[in-house]
């Protein structure tokens, strides 16, 4: 592992905005109701389906898939700081364990989950992994992904908001890059924008609509088209092995 990331990595709670401060209950489910609603709808409805969450963090995708009745659903990350409190939240089958120690155990499974880590490899290191989460993968398993969205507005806070953040995709280089490690049936959409307060939701909803119809113009004005441009902050990724 390269120098930075394994300070980084190693404490990411204490690095990323002294998170080892905060009421970390409180933000699981603050995270939690946002993860629920963006993924659980991508994932089959057999709820005895085996899902893994690599680089899973604190269980911000654990818990609520928990909460929704999956029954075989486990968690991987580095972090020791980040496994130790999702361990001490309710999740015993969160893990430390590298992402190549995991895939070293040459486990096949239904569903695979990265969110927010695509973002942390070099292009090489990309392609290796999709190579092995495919690989990973039972025939027809799925993989989803999650990652910052260059063509989204002040994709800056998004996309160099982590020291640790590296490779960075929109929809046309995401569908390229899943398209030829061997991925079927790739999807690239924006993932969930949604204020929890209602009425900051109706002004945003507002705003948005107005953002969005106002960068179509200025596509059009360039001579250039929308049609495969998403503008939402994240992308979603999901393709079939």
């Amino acid at each position: 592992m390269l120098k930075y990331r394994d300070i980084i990595y190693n404490n990411y709670f204490t690095n990323q905005v002294n998170k080892l401060d905060v009421d970390h209950k409180a933000l699981l489910a603050q995270q939690a109701a946002h993860n629920g609603p963006e993924l659980l709808p991508l994932l089959p409805k057999n709820k005895e389906v085996k899902i893994v969450d690599l680089g899973c963090g604190f269980g911000t995708f654990v818990k609520p898939a928990m909460d929704a009745g999956y029954k075989n659903v486990t968690g991987y990350d580095i972090s020791t700081e980040q496994v130790k409190v999702a361990n001490e939240l309710g999740m015993p089958n969160v893990h430390l364990s590298s992402i190549d120690d995991y895939f070293a155990k040459g486990e096949k499974v239904d569903v695979i989950v990265g969110l927010d880590i695509i973002e942390h490899f070099n292009k090489d290191e990309l392609m290796d992994f999709l190579t092995k989460v495919k690989s990973g993968l039972k025939p027809g398993g799925k993989a989803i992904f999650r990652t910052p969205n260059m063509d989204a507005p002040q994709t800056s806070v998004f996309a160099y908001g982590d020291i640790s953040h590296e490779v960075f995709l929109n929809k046309s280089s995401a569908l390229q890059v899943l398209n030829s490690v061997g991925f079927k049936n790739v999807k690239v959409n924006g993932g969930l924008v949604k204020n929890q307060n209602t009425v900051l939701e109706i002004i945003r909803k507002i705003a948005w609509i107005k953002y969005v119809w106002w960068k179509k113009i200025v596509l059009f004005a360039s001579a250039r088209t929308w049609h495969n441009v998403v503008f939402e902050p994240n992308l979603l990724i999901e393709a079939e092995a």
